[in-house]
């Protein structure tokens, strides 16, 4: 069954070949018939070694029998006898294959054959310019005296021909094919086909018009310019090669035409005009196609490392907190219970013993108390349990209950029942860097943090009167704190705002969308929101 299928796929690929072949050699001469000796571009090599260049050395054979077929069959319909194709044709069937097999041998050694600039010198260099030459050569010399000769113009016409087929149509294939394979996506779209198509039909329309082409020739030579950077910007090499090759089939046209800006006094001298002009763009396209894809490739290299590293981020802060969870869970119900067993065992002796040693024994048992309040204090701040049996707002009414007394905390904490674990504690922990932060580096007297609920969006509130951050050039690098904040709200699909709010006031706005259903008493009004000052409950 693989044989098979083998056999069909060779079938397949030689009919394919022998087909693009043929149309390719009649697309050719409608390009030279208004004057048979006089060649804009000759496709059926091109065609071969795009072929060669695309499948794998085993089938080259096929590749090579199919162009013979297409070839005889092209010119059998002019009348010519199959052995004078044969003839001249046999250059041509000797040195691609060699040149093909130079190019894939370089190609191999290269990491990415699209971006590398020794690869298209290669291939400018052999398929541009040592092939056309060799197998015009032999053109030449093989058709003297046969019916081909009326058909076939000079040696450095059929050169540039076939230069010119060459440089054109086995980028576009080449590249077409191996876009499937490429490791940074192309992206269409609707506004951009619109644009390319409106400087095409632009560009018809230029060197259609009558206008005194003597004078605007120089501008009229680099009216595609605009077309093709727009290809080689939107879609790259593909692109780029493609719009080449519709340009310069364009310029053929027209100039066999007898329209455009290429016109000159007889047919053999506006042929080699388009071909030189053709020839030189194109080669200088390729170059900066190069480039564009060099650019590409490591732009898309650059986000993907940024996709990895926010990835990455994320596992990380899941992992820490996490851990934090643990360790919590072990101060409270190891360490914890430990030093609350200790200071049960203190008090009990302490009840038995007399006179120093009962003071002693107090005083250890109000150190051992005060140690029991600091691990349960780090164990909060490890990873409040509030938070995740309480709610939100709870939590975060403790967390500015544990602020500093230097500073005073206003809370406005509007209740969110439901809200995912994995926002409130982003949000938590958000709160948390922000009043770290404040109480590090703001030198801040006041504080106000409110919560509040609007539809399916939950905004979180940071505020200060201190220093607050400073802007533009002058501004430092930002902390981990900042980045912690912004990779906790990307993760959770929130927008963060840090900078200054008003006037007066600096601080740190969260605002996230959730999917959780709006109950009843979610629709407290900000004015019925619960109202904290860690200040005044201090003083009072």
């Amino acid at each position: 069954m693989s044989a098979q299928a083998s056999s069909m796929r060779s079938v397949g690929l030689g009919a394919l070949v022998a087909a693009s072949v043929a149309c390719s050699q009649w697309a050719s001469m409608l390009l030279w018939m208004p004057n048979p000796r006089s060649h804009m571009v000759w496709f059926p090599g091109a065609v071969l070694l795009s072929a060669l260049l695309l499948q794998p050395r085993r089938r080259w054979w096929i590749c090579l029998l199919a162009t013979a077929v297409g070839e005889a069959a092209a010119f059998g319909a002019l009348g010519v006898p199959p052995l004078a194709v044969m003839t001249a044709m046999l250059g041509s069937l000797v040195a691609t294959p060699l040149v093909a097999a130079a190019l894939h041998a370089l190609g191999r050694r290269l990491q990415s054959p699209l971006e590398d600039f020794r690869l298209l010198t290669a291939f400018v260099l052999t398929g541009g310019l040592a092939l056309p030459m060799l197998s015009a050569a032999w053109i030449a010399y093989a058709i003297r005296g046969t019916v081909l000769a009326p058909y076939l113009s000079d040696w450095p016409n059929v050169s540039l021909a076939q230069s010119l087929g060459n440089l054109m149509l086995v980028p576009a294939v080449v590249w077409l094919a191996m876009q499937r394979r490429q490791r940074v996506p192309l992206e269409a779209s609707r506004a951009r086909l619109a644009v390319g198509a409106a400087l095409l039909v632009l560009l018809c329309l230029a060197w259609t018009s009558p206008l005194p082409m003597e004078r605007l020739q120089p501008a009229l030579l680099v009216a595609p310019v605009p077309f093709l950077i727009w290809a080689m910007v939107c879609f790259r090499s593909l692109g780029a090669s493609l719009a080449m090759l519709t340009v310069g089939l364009l310029a053929m046209h027209f100039s066999a035409a007898g329209i455009g800006p290429f016109i000159r006094d007889d047919l053999a001298t506006t042929t080699v005009a388009v071909q030189l002009w053709t020839v030189l763009l194109t080669v200088a396209l390729l170059y900066m196609t190069v480039v564009v894809e060099q650019h590409a490739t490591r732009t898309y290299a650059l986000q993907h490392a940024h996709g990895r590293l926010q990835a990455m981020t994320v596992q990380l802060m899941r992992a820490q907190e996490d851990e934090r969870a643990r360790i919590a869970r072990d101060l409270h119900d190891g360490i914890n219970q430990s030093m609350a067993s200790i200071a049960i065992r203190l008090s009990i002796e302490r009840q038995n013993a007399q006179g120093p040693a009962r003071a002693l024994l107090a005083e250890l048992q109000a150190a051992v108390t005060e140690v029991s309040e600091d691990v349960r204090r780090m164990s909060h701040a490890l990873h409040p349990s509030l938070l995740r049996y309480a709610g939100l707002a709870p939590a975060l009414q403790a967390l500015c209950d544990a602020q500093p007394s230097t500073t005073r905390v206003q809370a406005q904490l509007q209740d969110v029942p439901d809200l995912p674990l994995d926002v409130a504690t982003a949000l938590y922990r958000i709160a948390q860097e922000a009043l770290h932060n404040i109480e590090k580096h703001a030198g801040a007297s006041e504080v106000q943090v409110g919560l509040e609920r609007e539809g399916r969006r939950v905004r979180l509130r940071i505020e200060d009167d201190g220093i607050g951050l400073q802007q533009g050039a002058a501004a430092p690098a930002q902390g981990l704190g900042l980045l912690s904040m912004r990779e906790r709200t990307r993760e959770i699909g929130g927008a963060l705002h840090i900078g200054s709010r008003t006037a007066e006031r600096s601080g740190v706005v969260v605002l996230v969308e959730v999917d959780c259903p709006l109950t009843r008493d979610d629709r407290v009004p900000a004015s019925g929101a619960r109202v904290y000052s860690s200040t005044d409950r201090m003083d009072s």
